[in-house]
C-alpha cells in the first residue's frame, strides 16, 4: 500500500465510495490515482475482488447496479479521448427515449491512426459498446449530459434516424418536443446538410408531418393511433382534453365523436371494465357518440380500424350536416369548459353547413 494511505484504509475505502457516488457507479483509473491508489494497489484489489472492472480504464465497487450513465461514462473512458455518447444512448441521456441498453458511441475518424468503428462488452456487467466513425462532429454538435460527453439532442436524432423505423422517429420527436429539447430550426438546418445520410429521408419525413397533437398523447399506442389517422388524411382530434371530470382519448367536437382506445396492458380488471363503462355512458351523456377500438384493432387489423372510423366520421358528418374539414380557426372545432352531465346543452347539433 502506498505509504500515505499506510493505517487510514477505511478513509481511502471512503473516498472511493464518495467518488463512485458522484460518477454513476464508476471509478476511472485516473479517478483511483487521483484518490491516491497506485498502479499495484489497483491490482490487489482487483485480484481480490474489491474493484469489479466494468470496461477498459473503468471500474465499480461490489454490489454496484449500473444504470444507463454509469454504462455510458465507462464506455466513452474505454474509447478514449474525442469519443462522444450518440445515437439511442445519447436520447436516453437526454431523456428522450428509453435506455436502449447497448451504448453507443461516436468519434471522429483520424485515418489509420485513429480510433476506428467496433464494438466490445462488459464481461462483468454484460452490456455491449458501439463505437461509430464520423467525418465530422463539430463542437456545435457535442454537448454535456450529467458529466458526460453526448451529442447534442438533433445530432442524436439525426443518427438514430439510420436504423430507427418511422413510428420510433415520431416517438422520439414527441418526447423531444415535450421535454422542449429540440430546437426545431436547428434539427432541419442538420437534416438540409445530410443529404445521402442512412435515414435522413424518413426523418425528413416525420419531421415535417409532425403535428403538435402529439404531444398530448400519454402513450405509445395513442401515438400510434394519430399515425394511423395522419396516414389516411383524417381530420385531426383534439387529444385527452378535459370534458367535465372526463378525459376522451381523442375528440372531433365538431363531429360528437369521441374514441377511446383501449391498448393491451392498460385496460384490464373488473375495476378498469366499470370505470370504461362509466366513462362511455356519461360522454354519451354529453351527446357524444363513443367508439372503442383495442390494441388488436390498432395493431393487428389496422386497414380494418382505420376504414371503420372513416365510415363513423362521414356518418357523424351526414347526420350533424357539419364539415368534415373545419376552417382553420373555426369555433366550431373549440372544445368549450363544461360541467358533467351537462347534456341539455350539448346535445344540439354545430350550426348547419355544407358537407
Amino acid at each position: 500500500m502506498d505509504p500515505r494511505w499506510t493505517g487510514i484504509e477505511s478513509e481511502l475505502n471512503r473516498q472511493m465510495r464518495e467518488v463512485a457516488l458522484t460518477h454513476d457507479g464508476v471509478l476511472t483509473a485516473e479517478d483511483l490515482t487521483a484518490i491516491g491508489l497506485t498502479r499495484k494497489m489497483i491490482q490487489t484489489r482487483k485480484e481480490s475482488g474489491r474493484l469489479i472492472p466494468v470496461l477498459k480504464g473503468s471500474f465499480a465497487l461490489p454490489g454496484t447496479r449500473l444504470r444507463l450513465r454509469g454504462r455510458c461514462r465507462a464506455g466513452v473512458c474505454s474509447a478514449g479521448e474525442g469519443t462522444v455518447v450518440s445515437h439511442s444512448s445519447a436520447l436516453a441521456l437526454h431523456d428522450v427515449v428509453r435506455d436502449p441498453g447497448v451504448v453507443h458511441l461516436t468519434g471522429v475518424s483520424r485515418g489509420s491512426g485513429g480510433t476506428r468503428s467496433g464494438r466490445w462488452s462488459s464481461d462483468n456487467y454484460g452490456f455491449k459498446v458501439i463505437r461509430h466513425e464520423t467525418r465530422q462532429l463539430p463542437d456545435s454538435q457535442i454537448t454535456v449530459v450529467n458529466g458526460i460527453p453526448t451529442t447534442t439532442v438533433e445530432r442524436a436524432l439525426r443518427d438514430f434516424a439510420a436504423d430507427a423505423t418511422p413510428a420510433e422517429m415520431t416517438k422520439a420527436l414527441t418526447q423531444g418536443e415535450k421535454e422542449r429539447a429540440i430546437c426545431w430550426g436547428t434539427l432541419r438546418e442538420l437534416v438540409a446538410d445530410s443529404a445521402g445520410h442512412k435515414g435522413n429521408t424518413m426523418l425528413s419525413t416525420e419531421i415535417e408531418g409532425w403535428n403538435p397533437a402529439f404531444v398530448d398523447t400519454g402513450s405509445d399506442p395513442e401515438i400510434d393511433f394519430l399515425r394511423m389517422i395522419r396516414k389516411r388524411e383524417m381530420p385531426w382530434p383534439a387529444v385527452n382534453v378535459k370534458l367535465g371530470h372526463n378525459v376522451p382519448d381523442f375528440l372531433w367536437w365538431h363531429l360528437r365523436l369521441a374514441v377511446e382506445l383501449d391498448p393491451y396492458g392498460t385496460h384490464s380488471g373488473a375495476g378498469s371494465h366499470r370505470r370504461d363503462h362509466r366513462k362511455g355512458i356519461e360522454l354519451e351523456t354529453m351527446g357524444l357518440r363513443v367508439v372503442r377500438f383495442t390494441g388488436e384493432d390498432l395493431y393487428q387489423h389496422e386497414d380494418r380500424t382505420g376504414d371503420e372510423l372513416w365510415i363513423v366520421i362521414r356518418q357523424q358528418s351526414r347526420l350533424l350536416r357539419c364539415p368534415i374539414f373545419l376552417p382553420p380557426g373555426s369555433p366550431l372545432a373549440e372544445v368549450p369548459q363544461i360541467q358533467p352531465l351537462d347534456g341539455a346543452k350539448l346535445a344540439a347539433p354545430p350550426e348547419a353547413s355544407t358537407v
